[in-house]
């Protein structure tokens, strides 16, 4: 791997956030090997919230992705990240971006201190770092984490 950073035991894991519209692109079927990395790679933890989770489960299920996935896909990524996502409670969350709404993705950020937050959101890349976490698209990360 490229990255100089890397655990120091076997108990140091790279927290990863993944926000919504990576995971609806997975759901449609778009190539996102840097997911694929993260679902395969032991070295990943990828950190996420109820409200996260409660975002992608309704967005996934918008009439307007039935032509792109069924229904099932949806269910089967529930059931994958209720078992593999770690989940993080956060408190308040801190006005931080120009969009409100991404205000709580770049909470969890913080406080699940993750090492990146991987987004299409041009309002999260646009901030490009949050504390230690960097904020990249799946094409950084990717390339990042390359070989």
């Amino acid at each position: 791997m490229k990255n100089d950073w890397l655990p120091d035991n076997d108990d140091s894991l790279i927290r990863v956030v993944v926000d919504t519209n990576l995971w609806i692109s997975f759901l449609i079927g778009k190539k996102l090997d840097c997911l694929l990395d993260l679902l395969c790679n032991p070295w990943f933890e990828i950190a996420s919230t109820p409200m996260l989770n409660e975002e992608i489960d309704r967005v996934a299920r918008k009439p307007k992705f039935r032509k792109y996935f069924p229904e099932n896909d949806v269910d089967c990524l529930k059931q994958w990240m209720d078992t593999h996502f770690t989940m993080f409670e956060i408190g308040e969350i801190t006005p931080r971006c120009r969009d409100p709404k991404d205000d709580y993705i770049l909470e969890l950020a913080v406080q699940a201190h993750a090492i990146y937050l991987v987004s299409g959101d041009d309002d999260l890349l646009e901030i490009g770092q949050i504390g230690d976490c960097k904020i990249m698209t799946a094409a950084q990360f990717e390339a990042e984490w390359s070989n």
